[in-house]
């Protein structure tokens, strides 16, 4: 027992010193984050997040590069995630609330705001206290109100426009893509062909996740005068996301050679492109060290110099220590994964997919199998479990976790060997 209670106080002090030493890769970050290397920001964020999912500085960081690079919707799910952590982070509401305002959506902005004072929300423009009162002091007012009803200013905003194309661009500025859409075919009816009205239809297209409809009419786009390059670099990220390189490559290539030294994409453009052949040369470079060896080996069994299997002892896969038996149940495969059983827990998490269970535990069930198979560095595998959770519960409770954590295993099956911590 004393033996037990002096490992408990070992963790702790192991725990409360991580908590006060600062993380280099914050550091790191910020140094990539003033230089404009915003994906090499985020990936030091990443890292952090890998390790502990709960790194509420890692979240902030996070949402504040993507801030700069005008993800307005991936910041508000990083800056959500770290209040939902620690509600007591106001910095997190206030930084969600200025995403909703840059995507237009103050009602939400509002909301956020209204989390982080207890239901009081600071509105730009509050109504009058003594509004209802002013009422009844205006028995002569309808006549003079209605009779210059003709000669009223327009609206402000550009939504109230007639013009369905230029109504389409507010409603997609302002974030209602799923009301931009049904404009761009109005468009479409009246000027079949419009090289504008595809690349608008693509992007509101893109940005509702609908990727097979965007790509269509994008390429449609290109030939738009305003905007047409920008399509290339949208078409780019469509193929990055559907891991078709090459593809993407050529649509980087295309919108550098057109793109203006100041222009929107350009630097990010150049980054990831960047970014795509210095893995492709270290893929070559690993390609080659492996052929190389595999040639030696060869040539060593061919003279009867092989002595690679005497020298070394054989490795044999260290098998976690099994765990004690107990029954299913979500809780017992939670106090196995937090005690260190990753095997014995996701045994158990299986099993309990395959019976009658809440949809509530199945969804947790399946993210908690995502979480471990990241930890035991199976990241193809964690991948698959998050996504499921997406698809099938995109409106449960740990939807955004999901999302995020799917994001995070994307990005470390791809640079998992790039990663400090898989050297060896």
């Amino acid at each position: 027992m004393n033996k037990k209670l002096s490992f408990i106080a070992l963790a702790l002090l192991v725990g409360m010193s991580q908590t006060w030493a600062v993380d280099p890769r914050i550091e790191q970050g910020a140094r990539f984050e003033a230089k404009g290397q915003y994906d090499k920001a985020l990936g030091e964020y990443r890292a952090m997040l890998a390790e502990n999912k709960k790194n509420t500085e890692a979240y902030m960081a996070a949402g504040k590069v993507r801030m700069k690079m005008k993800d307005y919707k991936g910041a508000v799910a990083n800056f959500r995630l770290a209040y939902g952590y620690d509600p007591s982070l106001t910095d997190a509401y206030e930084g969600a609330a200025k995403a909703y305002e840059a995507m237009g959506q103050q009602a939400k902005a509002d909301a956020e705001r209204a989390k982080m004072k207890g239901g009081k929300v600071a509105s730009a423009a509050p109504a009058p206290a003594t509004a209802p009162k002013a009422e009844p002091a205006k028995p002569a007012a309808p006549a003079k109100v209605e009779t210059p009803k003709a000669t009223q200013p327009a609206p402000a905003t550009a939504v109230a426009s007639e013009d369905p194309f230029e109504k389409g661009k507010a409603l997609l500025a302002e974030g209602r893509y799923a009301e931009a859409a049904p404009l761009w075919r109005v468009v479409l009816s009246k000027k079949p062909g419009d090289a504008g009205a595809y690349f608008y239809a693509g992007l509101t297209r893109y940005e509702l996740g609908e990727y097979d409809k965007a790509e269509f009419n994008l390429k449609k786009g290109l030939s738009y005068k305003e905007r047409g390059n920008d399509a290339n670099f949208y078409l780019a990220k469509i193929n990055q996301k559907s891991k078709r390189t090459e593809q993407e490559k050529k649509y980087l290539a295309a919108y550098l050679k057109k793109a203006a030294p100041d222009a929107k994409f350009r630097k990010a453009a150049e980054d990831r492109l960047a970014e795509i052949n210095a893995v492709a040369s270290a893929a070559a470079e690993e390609k080659a060290m492996q052929e190389a060896e595999a040639k030696a080996l060869k040539d060593a069994k061919k003279s009867g110099n092989d002595k690679s299997k005497s020298a070394e002892p054989s490795v044999v896969p260290q098998r976690e220590d099994v765990a004690p038996t107990a029954s299913n149940s979500i809780a017992n495969a939670n106090a196995l994964y937090a005690d260190g059983y990753h095997e014995a827990a996701l045994q158990m998490y299986k099993a309990l997919l395959e019976n009658e269970i809440t949809p509530d535990e199945r969804y947790f069930a399946m993210l908690q199998m995502g979480n471990i198979y990241r930890e035991m560095r199976d990241f193809h595998s964690a991948v698959t479990r998050y996504r499921d959770v997406v698809r099938e519960f995109p409106d449960s409770d740990w939807a955004t976790e999901a999302e995020r954590a799917l994001e995070d295993a994307v990005w470390l099956e791809k640079h998992a060997s790039e990663l400090p911590r898989n050297k060896r």
